[in-house]
């Protein structure tokens, strides 16, 4: 049995979906199959609008929803001809939810963030009834609620699935819907889970590709393949280097790395299907016969040095020195808590003997991590910074990759250099007005040198 996840560049018009159609029945020739999908192309920043929108009592939300209802009920009538008025009643009775439930949120002028997940989740649960509904036209498919089998804990809008109730309940739900009907193909929600109790959750922003290695963890599927609009995950990002060729094969841990600085692959998705040694397959929708990029616990062992070079946009350095650190125990523990207390996480470090510099994301508690840093340590910050993360094997023992790397980088500033012990990424940051240069430069002398690295 194959997972195949469906994002939602590939479910943003109705041609599109009806690709996913073919890809599916050709696929289901051969084996089983669970289908996992996003809500359509952008729909779910479109259902956080609303709720923004009827939470400061703009009317606009009105015609927000508005917006959505037509979108769903047009793709109904394009996809779906047998059965029409049936789908469009329940597409209906999912519209009437979302809109009494941005009406509540409008009425409070308050948005919690259960009330927050609740208005997402209908992305999916719209695309998967409508994708359900087409497929259905030619070959058995269901409609498959994962809050019926994915539990969370109660953080909303980012919850922690709970594995252990969550494989039993997963493998218990196929198990007797394929002893109904072995043929079904299930058309599973992706990024959405519930509590125990029943309450509505999302487990972070792109979380299909982990709704999709978690079903696959859970069933013990023979492969997760991540459908998206490239032809896998590639030396560049081909929006900025035209010249970026697809990587055939990487291991999981460099493709985590290549994920956590946004490659086409949710950060997470890697972690149920390392544990559960199950490979990943990243392929592109517009172009099923690419063989895409395979993705396996030990990737090619004889792949060493640089596989591609990824950036993390919009980051903030907190630069932090103090003469209080010289031999001082726990000083940097004192530092970190600030950080921990604030719940404010940190992608690379570096040190010297009196100073230490971070990057976060999160800056909506920038001022309050200055303030309490400050009777600690003198505290710089510099925002609108990049990482620039060259993703390999064995970077350590190349030095010839570093000196490239320098050489692409004469002339443009760099406020930090990182390279960890275990040789999987060395990470530059410089001015977000640099780093469209950067990537280019350092992409040039990787690899479309002669002597470049092969992907």
């Amino acid at each position: 049995m194959k997972v195949l996840k469906f994002g939602g560049s590939s479910l943003s018009t109705p041609a599109t979906v009806r690709q996913v159609g073919k890809i599916l029945l050709a696929a289901r020739r051969r084996e089983p199959l669970i289908v996992v999908v996003s809500a359509f192309e952008g729909v779910t920043n479109r259902l956080l609008d609303c709720a923004r929108l009827a939470e400061r009592a703009d009317p606009a939300f009105e015609e927000a929803f508005k917006h959505i209802a037509r979108r769903h009920r047009d793709a109904v009538t394009q996809l779906i001809k047998q059965g029409r008025a049936r789908v469009r009643d329940e597409v209906d009775a999912l519209l009437a939810e979302l809109h009494s439930t941005l009406e509540g949120i409008h009425l409070l002028r308050h948005c919690p963030v259960r009330a927050l997940d609740m208005t997402a989740s209908f992305g999916e649960r719209l695309s998967a009834l409508i994708v359900a509904a087409h497929l259905a036209r030619t070959h058995p498919a269901a409609f498959v609620d994962a809050r019926d089998f994915l539990v969370t804990d109660d953080q909303f809008t980012h919850a922690n699935v709970i594995f252990k109730k969550t494989n039993r309940r997963t493998r218990a739900y196929f198990s007797q819907m394929f002893r109904r009907s072995g043929r079904t193909i299930p058309i599973v929600t992706g990024f959405i889970g519930a509590t125990e109790d029943g309450q509505t959750t999302t487990i972070g922003r792109n979380g299909s590709d982990y709704s999709a290695a978690i079903v696959a963890a859970a069933v013990g599927a023979s492969e997760v393949q991540i459908w998206t609009d490239v032809d896998g995950l590639l030396t560049c990002d081909p929006r900025f280097v035209p010249s970026a060729r697809v990587i055939d094969h990487l291991s999981h841990e460099e493709a985590a790395e290549l994920a956590s600085f946004g490659a086409k692959l949710h950060p997470r998705t890697l972690e149920p299907a390392i544990e559960a040694g199950i490979p990943v397959r990243v392929l592109n929708t517009h172009n099923p016969a690419s063989p895409g990029t395979l993705i396996t616990r030990e990737g090619t062992a004889r792949a060493t040095g640089p596989r591609s070079v990824a950036r993390k946009r919009n980051v903030t350095v907190v630069h932090m020195t103090s003469n209080k650190m010289l031999g001082a125990h726990g000083f940097l523990a004192r530092l970190f808590e600030v950080f921990e207390q604030l719940e404010m996480s940190v992608d690379l470090i570096t040190t010297s003997e009196v100073s230490v510099s971070v990057t976060i994301d999160e800056k909506e508690h920038l001022s309050h991590l200055i303030e309490r840093l400050a009777p600690v340590a003198d505290v710089e910050v510099s925002e609108n910074q990049c990482i620039m993360a060259i993703v390999g094997r064995n970077l350590m023992r190349d030095s010839i990759v570093g000196s490239r790397v320098f050489e692409a980088m004469r002339g443009i500033p760099m406020s930090m250099f990182s390279l960890g012990t275990s040789g999987l990424n060395l990470s530059i940051v410089v001015d977000e007005a640099d780093a469209d240069r950067s990537v280019r430069a350092i992409h040039a002398v990787l690899f479309e040198a002669a002597v470049g690295a092969a992907p």
